[in-house]
């Protein structure tokens, strides 16, 4: 097996030269490049991937952090992450932290000890965001809010709740009941919160009454939230309107059923993020859809540019998400 000495002493050029070619960085003559490359297609080089990682002191790794990857969410976000990064040669390291923010400091030390070349970070804790903008490398927040110095990625969720007060509205609801992540001024910073006042503000100027109800974000739990489901349908007979995320809405429409509500002539259901699952429902239950592969794409094409130096300071990716109509509200107009 031809070694990079063995490239070097072929094409008659230092170590050095080989490894710039390799690398793509650095000056070298084009008629030296192409003397190199033949060299290295005649005796079929293949780089030691893991020595080369060593040279440019590269893992060739990039963490991605989320609070639990059982979470549909999160899953897909992972999993297209994944597939993105290996098109562009890097592998993926999963790193759940379990609502701990130790697991989240020791994530950060292996950054900075170059363990990971980068990381897409879309946890849930409340470490201090200080611990990010001063590390100074790679980086990419996925719907967090970690300084103006660290790129990120989001949908724009204020419109997402606009868009979903308008459809209760216009279902006819006159007593909606939202669920929200943690109590009201608890909340970790992140631009999916606006969402939440945007939805509570729509029906406040439409004279609607709307009730915010605090529930555990994320966890993948089903009897959790069937729990939570059983107990509001009970509290709150008067409600004729939810708003909540796929998990929490698939357990009040399972709830509503065993309760023979009537849907949706008697109860309007919408859902926020529209995950893969979410589509086995029946009724079919109408969705505000997040663009996940797409969040994930600009996720890793950020990091990415960020581990090969590029420039994107001050970057915000902003994407749209989308209604898609179910069977949880009413067709036409009501």
């Amino acid at each position: 097996m031809a070694t990079i000495q063995d490239v070097a002493k072929h094409a008659q050029v230092g170590v050095g030269t080989v490894s710039r070619v390799l690398s793509g960085k650095g000056y070298v003559k084009e008629e030296t490049r192409q003397k190199v490359q033949a060299s290295i297609d005649e005796l079929n080089y293949t780089p030691n991937e893991m020595a080369r990682n060593l040279f440019f002191q590269k893992s060739g790794i990039v963490a991605v952090i989320v609070p639990e990857v059982a979470h549909p969410f999160f899953a897909q976000f992972v999993n297209a992450a994944e597939m993105v990064l290996c098109e562009k040669g890097y592998q993926t390291m999963i790193c759940n932290t379990y609502y701990e923010q130790n697991y989240e400091q020791r994530y950060l030390e292996m950054l900075k000890r170059r363990r990971v070349d980068g990381i897409i970070f879309g946890a849930h804790t409340v470490l201090d965001i200080s611990q990010y903008e001063n590390i100074r490398l790679p980086i990419v927040a996925l719907d967090r809010d970690l300084g103006k110095n660290i790129p990120r990625v989001s949908v724009d969720h204020r419109a997402g709740g606009r868009i979903a007060a308008e459809e209760l509205i216009r279902s006819g609801c006159r007593n909606v009941l939202q669920f929200v992540g943690a109590k009201r001024g608890t909340e970790v910073s992140t631009p999916a919160n606006g969402r939440h006042d945007v939805f509570e503000e729509t029906m406040k100027q439409h004279g609607i009454p709307c009730r915010s109800i605090g529930v555990k974000w994320p966890t993948a739990d089903i009897s959790y939230y069937q729990t939570v489901a059983s107990r509001l349908l009970e509290d709150y007979p008067d409600i004729d309107g939810y708003f909540a995320t796929d998990l929490m809405s698939m357990a009040i429409l399972q709830s509503a059923l065993l309760h023979r509500k009537r849907i949706p002539e008697a109860l309007k259901l919408i859902t926020y993020d529209g995950t893969n699952g979410i589509g086995l429902t029946f009724p079919r239950i109408t969705a505000i859809v997040q663009p996940i592969e797409r969040l994930a794409s600009e996720a890793v094409q950020l990091v990415v540019d960020l581990i090969e130096g590029k420039s994107v300071e001050h970057r915000k990716v902003e994407l749209q998400a989308v209604l898609r109509p179910g069977d949880t509200t009413i067709k036409g107009n009501p």
